[in-house]
């Protein structure tokens, strides 16, 4: 049996004992082929790369991942032995491997990186941050697939490398987090899975949840496709209501129908989910929150003719107020209460009332300023067609501090204040609005 076939056959259920161990490696042989080995307790290093501090540190990364990995996939039953090690080859030049005989027979079909079982291979990158999200990536392959026995389906095998290979290394240290969401750009240069998502978003190409569980990687994958499944396993693995079930999963690997288990774990609030992935995609950057942003979808009921009183924390996304509104029927809201809504360089809080403050701006409206939203998938039933109308929580309206709304769709009414969700989460305080019904004097 060949080496792709076993990789086909082993990586989405093989067994612990199934893979075999490396094949030796010749130190002389590959001395003159102009590779060096750099080793660790948990990797050994094959590298044609010369001497510097951010490779020679891979081996330490590899082990500070492990009990990390330990402790995520801790819920299986399984664990890695004191003995797992994995070899990987680091290569700018991939020929002295093909003639030393230590590339896979399909080592031509990927782009940066390939796991095959205790062995895998990471293409050179421009970048420290993203050659170490590679190597973190395919060894979290390698750990799936010889300690869980499989990877389950492409686009989740993919999600989860994805997942644990976004990262903060500290290399004084030695200090390794997994699964963080990058907080900029440069803190994860060349990784660019944002940016994918943000652009596919802006030109009409966002995948819905379906879509993202399409993806198949038996075929070479793109940028964009490994950006589209790390975002589906940040927004499940990160979101309060979402995760517990999300953490499951590696469970289930091995299983056939996968997929159908994993709708059925989420069928109960699939449309829930379908709606704060719109809204997770549409606002995707660097630093988001997702916690803060989970939406606690409390269905409203008919606003009686006496007032309705709600809060709304500055610190949360999307809040339900408790209240239907009807389509058509105008309502009156009126807004009071003082919040912090950043803090400068210095420290100094930035007070903030409903109407905002024009010292910035997000999304084209001042910093702060109250927003509403129609949730109108339990009046139209379902997911209830377009989430675009203007209204919607992906389409909100500016209330600042009174407001008369009249609604284009039935449902219930959400509010929250103007913040990036990378930011929300350390604002303080609360307003008090007050919803109304507006009487028209008859003419």
């Amino acid at each position: 049996m060949t080496r792709t076939v076993l990789l086909l056959l082993l990586l989405t259920r093989s067994a612990f004992a199934e893979w075999p161990p490396p094949p030796p490696l010749d130190a002389d042989r590959l001395a003159a082929a102009g590779l060096r080995v750099v080793s660790g307790p948990r990797l050994e290093l094959v590298t044609d790369l010369p001497p510097s501090p951010a490779i020679d540190e891979l081996p330490s990364v590899v082990e500070a991942a492990m009990p990390a990995w330990d402790r995520y996939f801790a819920h299986t039953g399984e664990q890695a032995p004191a003995d797992w090690r994995l070899r990987m080859y680091l290569v700018r030049d991939r020929q002295p491997l093909e003639a030393l005989g230590l590339m896979p027979d399909r080592g031509g079909d990927f782009l940066n990186g390939l796991s095959l079982g205790y062995e895998a291979w990471v293409a050179e990158q421009s970048t420290d941050y993203y050659r170490r999200h590679l190597v973190l990536h395919e060894a979290t392959h390698s750990y799936m697939a010889t300690v869980l026995g499989g990877c389950g389906p492409g686009w989740y095998m993919e999600a989860m490398a994805e997942l644990l290979g976004t990262h903060a290394w500290d290399p004084g240290s030695g200090r390794l987090e997994l699964g963080v969401m990058p907080a900029s750009r440069g803190a994860s240069a060349y990784w660019g899975r944002v940016k994918s998502v943000r652009d596919a978003f802006a030109a009409g190409k966002a995948l819905s949840v379906p879509a993202v569980m399409k993806i198949d990687n038996r075929q070479v994958l793109g940028p964009d496709s490994y950006a589209w499944v790390w975002s589906l396993a940040k927004l499940l693995d990160s979101h309060p209501r979402y995760q517990p079930r999300f953490r499951d999963l590696p469970k289930e690997v091995l299983r056939e129908d996968f997929d159908d288990g994993f709708r059925a774990a989420f069928a109960d609030d699939w449309s829930d989910l379908a709606l704060e992935w719109r809204l997770f995609v549409s606002r995707l950057d660097y630093g988001y929150q997702v916690a803060p942003e989970a939406i606690d979808f409390r269905p409203g009921r008919p606003l009686a003719e006496e007032p309705a009183e709600v809060t709304v924390a500055a610190d949360r996304g999307w809040q339900s107020t408790g209240v239907a509104v009807e389509a058509g029927r105008p309502v009156r809201l009126s807004a009071s209460g003082r919040f912090v809504v950043h803090r400068d360089a210095e420290g100094t809080p930035w007070p903030c009332e409903a109407g905002g403050v024009t010292l910035e701006y997000f999304a084209g409206r001042p910093l702060g300023m109250l927003l509403a939203a129609i949730d109108q998938r339990e009046s139209a039933g379902g997911e209830g067609g377009s989430a675009w109308f203007e209204g919607s929580l992906l389409r909100p309206v500016g209330v600042g501090p009174e407001a008369e709304l009249v609604p284009l769709h039935s449902g219930t009414l959400y509010l929250r204040v103007n913040d990036s969700p990378a930011a929300v989460a350390e604002n303080q305080g609360e307003l008090r609005v007050i919803v109304q019904r507006v009487k028209r004097t008859a003419q």
